[in-house]
């Protein structure tokens, strides 16, 4: 009884800490959002004397709410009011004391500051075993010096499998460029098992490599998946000699993305193999012939229906079918 009585004692006693907590950052919101609100639309707020201590998380989750939505003169803005409030060393004495979610806080803010003084412990963070400490230090890096971040970054970004490739493209998105240049120059460089992940991540991007490189990464490919990241990310009619020796590869993705490509680049040459895909045995490799016929703009679903009605086997009808109608097209009168 007398220790059920203590667990009751504390239950009660973190439920007013809680309460406690909560109107102490409601009334805290109340005196700053209007302070920071004001900095943002470039006025001049009567800034309260100084940040208490204990004060300082709630203005951190704000602050780095705002800059989230920000950019420009606005975020600007508030790193001088943060840097006036000596948040800046603040955050530094976070890092290195707090507990998790205080050093994940750290991590953000300093990388909204662009707090170059902390490049050093930035990078040891993003080398750490924690996934998302590491990618907040990884995405502060970059966002304090995009071409050093992505020369220091990209063995980490190729090694790293437990950075998802699209959260990655969210942070390098602000250093596009950078990471375009230093990605072109070394692409051929890097060791070929990270070559898929690279060209996944150069097509989340939306970034296209040389043609020289893709012409031998697609001539040089040691695994299916490198073929299948290549052809997914390749463009232009330069490379269209190469995806046409991939149509009839043994592996179906391989296949699947060749017959895309033709979809996009192909010309009349490209034709009877599309049509030859559509007895194929894989379903998805059916389907993307199919649809690449459609798209072929001296091609498409006019002619696609003429072909459904000469068709005879059911597997080639059916798909024909399939994409017509997804097209808002339908087969040709029988006979026709």
């Amino acid at each position: 009884m007398g220790l059920t009585a203590l667990l009751v004692l504390v239950i009660v006693s973190l439920r007013l800490s809680l309460r406690r907590s909560a109107q102490r950052e409601t009334a805290f919101i109340a005196v700053w959002r209007p302070v920071l609100l004001e900095v943002v639309s470039d006025g001049t707020p009567r800034i309260p004397d100084a940040l208490h201590g204990r004060d300082l998380l709630y203005f951190l989750k704000l602050w780095n709410y705002l800059q989230e939505s920000l950019r420009g003169p606005a975020g600007d803005r508030l790193n001088a009011l943060a840097r006036q409030l000596h948040c800046d060393e603040a955050v530094r004495t976070l890092l290195r004391k707090g507990d998790r979610a205080e050093r994940l806080l750290a991590l953000l803010t300093l990388g909204h500051l662009r707090e170059a003084s902390a490049w050093d412990e930035l990078a040891q963070q993003a080398t750490g075993t924690d996934s998302l400490a590491s990618l907040h230090a990884a995405r502060a890096l970059i966002k304090i010096d995009p071409l050093r971040g992505t020369e220091l970054l990209l063995p980490l970004i190729l090694r790293r499998r437990d950075w998802d490739v699209a959260q990655i493209a969210n942070f390098l998105g602000e250093a596009n460029q950078a990471f375009w240049l230093h990605l072109s120059k070394n692409i051929l460089t890097i060791d070929t098992q990270h070559w898929p992940r690279a060209l996944q991540l150069a097509d989340a991007l939306h970034l296209q490599l040389p043609f020289p490189s893709m012409q031998y990464i697609l001539t040089h490919a040691p695994s299916v998946d490198t073929l299948v990241a290549a052809l997914h990310m390749a463009s232009g009619p330069t490379l269209l000699p190469a995806a046409r020796g991939f149509l009839h590869h043994p592996d179906w993705r391989v296949r699947v993305e060749s017959a895309r490509f033709l979809g996009q680049f192909g010309d009349a040459e490209d034709l009877a193999p599309l049509q030859s895909l559509l007895q194929d045995a894989q379903w998805w490799v059916r389907y993307r012939a199919a649809q690449a016929l459609a798209d072929m703009p001296f091609y498409g679903t006019q002619k696609l229906s003429q072909l459904r009605s000469q068709a005879t086997e059911a597997p080639v009808r059916d798909m024909l079918d399939h994409v017509l109608a997804e097209h808002g097209a339908g087969a040709a009168p029988e006979g026709v």
